[in-house]
């Protein structure tokens, strides 16, 4: 089974997925497999310039490699990614549709945060990572995105506030929402 965790930067969506870990199931973070392919094929030195250095083609072919090795791997899969990215150039899918076929996701959980517990966060790593928009902005385009990756792929969609302080409690709302899909098909 493979359940797509999405969020901004900053939200702790990876912290919520590493909590599942406990639970039997194994965390994959799309970005990092896409970063550590364009290394590989394109030279990239840092996670963020695939956003600034690559074309839109070449960004797309990285995220079809990326989700040909995901949809192989075996057993409860949890993968961490973001819905949509910020660049200069625009917003761009984190799932499109080919990336979605691939996946077969069972569920997609959005997790959010308000917008200033998500910048003090991302305040953290200011001075080793780019952000191009507002917390406000990109987490209200994520919800668009999250509702067309739900209808293409035939899969629900959750939303999960992960307040500061919260995360235990957040890690058992998305168990729930994972057993009620595993129950339920």
């Amino acid at each position: 089974m493979i359940a797509i965790v999405v969020g901004i930067p900053g939200t702790g969506k990876t912290s919520v997925a590493k909590g599942l870990v406990p639970h039997g199931w194994k965390v994959v973070g799309f970005g990092s497999i896409m970063f550590e392919i364009a290394k590989e094929k394109y030279g990239i030195t840092h996670r963020d310039k695939l956003r600034t250095d690559i074309s839109v083609k070449d960004y797309r072919i990285l995220q079809d490699e990326a989700a040909t090795k995901i949809s192989k791997m075996k057993g409860n899969i949890i993968v961490d990614t973001h819905c949509s990215m910020r660049s200069p150039k625009g917003y761009y899918p984190g799932l499109p549709l080919n990336v979605l076929k691939k996946l077969e996701p069972s569920s997609i959980i959005s997790i959010e945060a308000d917008p200033e517990e998500i910048q003090k966060r991302r305040e953290k790593d200011a001075a080793t990572r780019v952000r191009f928009s507002s917390p406000k902005e990109h987490q209200e385009v994520n919800r668009y995105f999250a509702a067309v990756y739900s209808v293409l792929s035939l899969s629900p969609v959750a939303f999960v506030m992960n307040h500061q302080g919260k995360l235990k409690k957040t890690i058992d709302q998305v168990l729930e929402i994972l057993k009620e899909v595993k129950a339920h098909g």
